[in-house]
């Protein structure tokens, strides 16, 4: 690009300086009606190589802007990424946790039903002879097994709080991981490209290798690009199976150039995550 504005201006200068030169020479001397037109020619072909110097820097500025933007959207794309594997680590670790938890809890409640069983077999071996010792040990057993009870509660409670804390860390980390999978399958689609297999400059439109099934969206403006450079945009106008038809966007090619089979096309902006 720099290089084609480069030789426009030198032209363009040259070319005033030639017209000036000419002007002077045409003034110091009678011209005949076809010397007189042609000078008319050559400015009116200097004026329309001010306009093209003029729509080649709107053109260069508008580049360079577009590449700016496509920076700034891959650096929010990246920082996206960093976030959420940064919150799955997290999630594992307390999932982590949680099962350490709840293994500890298990194990204390099969302790305390041993005792249970224990002190159950003690109460029969029990050879106890008169009604007072039945009443006291009675008595100290209802204690001993409501003490018992009030720390199954307690476990038992406990449980319950971690089960419920587990489950709700569980369903987080699910839809954490569905997120990343979306997030990583709209990645995947903003990274597919597809090949023009012809085009008709009759009627100004192309035909891409990609139908329905790939990423083309018919609402979305396509890019079309030839050794990393863009060369055009595209419209969709009907998809089948097996191929696409778009639309060249006119003013979207640069002046001496045209779209060619076996250019390359890819969405003009990249999906993102819904999420």
């Amino acid at each position: 690009m720099k290089v084609v504005l480069l030789v426009l201006l030198l032209l363009g200068a040259g070319a005033g300086a030639w017209y000036s030169g000419l002007s002077e020479v045409f003034m110091g001397k009678g011209l005949n009606q076809g010397q007189y037109q042609d000078f008319k020619q050559m400015i009116a072909y200097r004026q329309e190589l001010d306009k093209e110097i003029v729509k080649w820097t709107a053109l260069r500025n508008d580049m360079i802007k577009r590449r700016g933007q496509a920076a700034d959207e891959n650096a929010s794309l990246l920082a996206d990424k960093a976030s959420m594997t940064r919150q799955r680590d997290e999630q594992l670790s307390t999932e982590a946790e949680l099962k350490e938890t709840e293994a500890q809890l298990n194990s204390d409640l099969s302790k305390v039903n041993k005792q249970i069983d224990e002190l159950t077999t003690k109460l029969g071996e029990f050879a106890l002879t008169t009604v007072q010792e039945v009443q006291a040990k009675l008595e100290a057993q209802e204690a001993a097994n409501t003490k018992l009870q009030e720390e199954i509660n307690q476990i038992q409670s406990a449980v319950e709080v971690a089960t419920k804390k587990r489950t709700e860390q569980q369903n987080e980390l699910t839809a954490r991981q569905t997120e990343q999978a979306e997030y990583r399958a709209a990645l995947a689609k903003n990274a597919e490209t597809y090949t023009i297999k012809s085009v008709d400059n009759r009627w100004n439109f192309v035909v891409i290798n990609a139908g329905e099934g790939s990423s083309i969206d018919p609402t979305q403006t396509l890019l079309v690009t030839r050794n990393g450079r863009s060369i055009g945009k595209l419209k969709v106008s009907s998809m089948d199976k097996t191929q696409t038809v778009a639309d060249i966007i006119t003013d979207s090619v640069p002046a001496g150039m045209s779209i060619q089979p076996g250019d390359v096309v890819q969405l003009l902006r990249a999906r993102q995550s819904a999420k």
